[in-house]
């Protein structure tokens, strides 16, 4: 008995946190993945330090501000220099950790330092990150149906004096697969025979008054610019604003698709050359010898609706085919925060960012939500519109619906991005006559169990909970970020993948398809000498934008082997305020 008691004394020793260090992360491994081994000393983890930042509250309460319609600083979006004053770290904070560095023989690489100086970069080994980190236990995990690997730990430490200085070390506890809100893919005729035909059907209707073009079978890109009255909008002023989409996990947007696919569903962007860039992050290639389902639907559907304005495919590497040694860096797989890093270093950011990829909230660390989040709201305070897709899988997965915090309660799930108070959140539509919730698949939708209701959209989401009652009580916080905020078709869209017509659906579907026709607001808005839309959402719930938005009331976002969050007149968590309705939209915001 005395021995089974030294010797827990000795394991308890042994690892025991210094009295200098304090526990800065920890973290219940998501249960998709799967410790494999320890990981080798020698191999390579690019880590960044997010130092806090000296106005980030500020900043938010900033962007708030200048996003009301009623404020007298309505649309006045600010400089990179401006939102670079909030995100700066206190002073003699980076040369503190810096130093914390140097004595551990490792050393900032600078040329990958933040504008703003809240980010820094640096490579080292493993073994050098577990002396840093308070003996960090890195080890390969492997995710059960992917196969992916990587490195992470589960708990790290940092010096009790440098605590006060760092939000989080990236690289370390993020276990997020980055999922794409796309919902499967149905061939669909290789060479579509009408495909020229369409376009002399331009605004003919049914005798129900819904476009002829419109079919749920497939629905064309046509069909959306005719049904959200798009259809006739000719761009003003095309260099005043540029469009990014996100990419991620290896999607490939491809010009040849591209260009094939403009030249039968919308031949007078073909004629002119229109075309996408491309630009790599982190070391992102964008093969065109691999097409992506999710890639080219995000770049066909918002080029084929809004044609002439600038878009840029940003491919950020985050998950390559990888296999360790001691020369390759382990892949950290931070893709939001590697983006929105770098799209706050530009001079000019933006006018939309189109993301259709998210994770379940829960799995995302609260460290690297917070710094996400931040970083959403700082391109907002630059007049950047954050838009995130809600999810296919209503209010969560089913068979899925449970705490990862070893407790297992069973709970819905929301998704972040999405959830993110300062995200533009966007669900999905079917269906022309009427339009309701998607229910092919179920549109994402939810309320946060991180992030408090925000006050601009507190009094609708109060009056949708109240009228719920006690229904799924237990299963959501009813005091949390709501959302999406609004939705848009995203049934069966028409594109070109690897030179084949195919069917896509999902809320990835619906954001390119939003950003589009916000797009085009935009330029109306520019072309008046006004600023670009930015962030949105104070103006939805204000009861100004809703009139833009044409309300969904059937449906509802079915999920966890529930019935889940029911569509109802004004504002629900399946649709939001309801889909775009371009002419409307235009005279509320422009």
């Amino acid at each position: 008995m005395q021995f089974a008691i030294a010797l827990a004394t000795l394991v308890a020793a042994v690892g025991a946190l210094p009295s200098n260090m304090v526990i800065k992360e920890s973290v219940h491994a998501p249960e998709q993945w799967v410790r494999k081994s320890t990981a080798p000393d020698d191999v390579v983890l690019p880590l960044r330090i997010g130092l806090k930042h000296k106005r980030g509250e500020e900043l938010e309460e900033k962007l708030l501000d200048i996003a009301h319609p009623d404020s007298a600083s309505y649309g006045q979006w600010l400089s990179r220099e401006e939102v670079n004053s909030y995100l700066e770290p206190e002073e003699g904070a980076a040369d503190a950790v810096r130093r914390w560095l140097a004595d551990h023989g490792v050393q900032e690489d600078h040329q990958k330092r933040s504008v703003a100086g809240d980010w820094l970069h640096a490579a080292m080994t493993v073994k050098q990150a577990r002396a840093l980190l308070g003996d960090a236990d890195f080890a390969v995990w492997e995710h059960r149906e992917t196969g992916r690997q990587l490195i992470r730990t589960t708990e790290y430490a940092v010096p009790r004096s440098l605590n006060g200085h760092i939000d989080l070390i990236s690289g370390t506890t993020y276990f997020g697969q980055g999922l794409d809100r796309l919902k499967g893919i149905a061939e669909a005729e290789s060479e579509p025979a009408d495909g020229r035909v369409r376009i002399a059907n331009v605004n003919s209707v049914d005798t129900n008054g819904v476009p002829a073009e419109c079919h749920v079978n497939a629905t064309t890109i046509l069909c959306l610019r005719e049904y959200y009255k798009t259809v006739d909008y000719k761009v003003k002023k095309a260099q005043g604003q540029s469009v990014a989409i996100s990419g991620f996990l290896e999607q490939y947007a491809i010009k040849s698709d591209f260009k094939q696919f403009l030249s039968t569903e919308r031949p007078d962007a073909a004629k002119a050359g229109y075309d996408f860039n491309i630009v790599s992050i982190d070391g992102g290639i964008n093969n065109q010898s691999l097409p992506g389902s999710e890639a080219n639907l995000d770049v066909q559907a918002f080029g084929g609706v809004a044609y002439n304005i600038p878009v840029t495919f940003y491919d950020v590497a985050g998950r390559p085919p990888f296999k360790a040694d001691k020369n390759t860096p382990t892949n950290t797989n931070e893709p939001y925060s590697s983006e929105f890093e770098y799209l706050l270093q530009k001079k000019k950011v933006p006018s939309i960012v189109s993301t259709s990829y998210g994770d379940d909230e829960q799995t995302v660390p609260l460290a690297y939500q917070k710094r996400v989040c931040r970083e959403i709201a700082a391109l907002g305070a630059r007049g950047t519109t954050m838009l995130f897709a809600s999810g296919d899988y209503g209010v969560g997965n089913d068979g899925t619906c449970f705490s990862n915090d070893g407790k297992n309660t069973p709970k819905f799930l929301p998704s972040f991005p999405a959830s993110c108070p300062y995200s533009v959140t966007v669900g999905a539509t079917i269906a022309f006559n009427p339009e309701r919730a998607v229910d092919t698949f179920y549109s994402g939708g939810g309320f946060s169990d991180v992030w408090p209701t925000p006050k601009y959209q507190k009094d609708t989401v109060d009056a949708y909970v109240a009228s719920l009652g006690d229904k799924f009580k237990g299963l959501y916080n009813p005091k949390g970020r709501a959302y999406p905020d609004l939705a848009a078709q995203g049934s069966r869209f028409v594109i070109v993948i690897g030179g084949r017509y195919s069917l896509i659906s999902g809320t990835s579907a619906s954001t390119p398809l939003v950003a589009g026709i916000l797009a085009l607001v935009n330029d109306e808005r520019l072309a008046k000498g006004k600023s670009t839309l930015g962030f949105i959402n104070p103006a939805l719930y204000s009861g100004k934008g809703e009139k833009g938005l044409k309300d969904i009331t059937i449906g509802s976002a079915k999920g966890c082997n529930t019935t889940g969050f029911p569509a109802q007149k004004g504002w629900d968590p399946v649709t939001g305020f309801g889909t775009p309705v371009f002419d409307k939209l235009s005279s509320v915001f422009v």
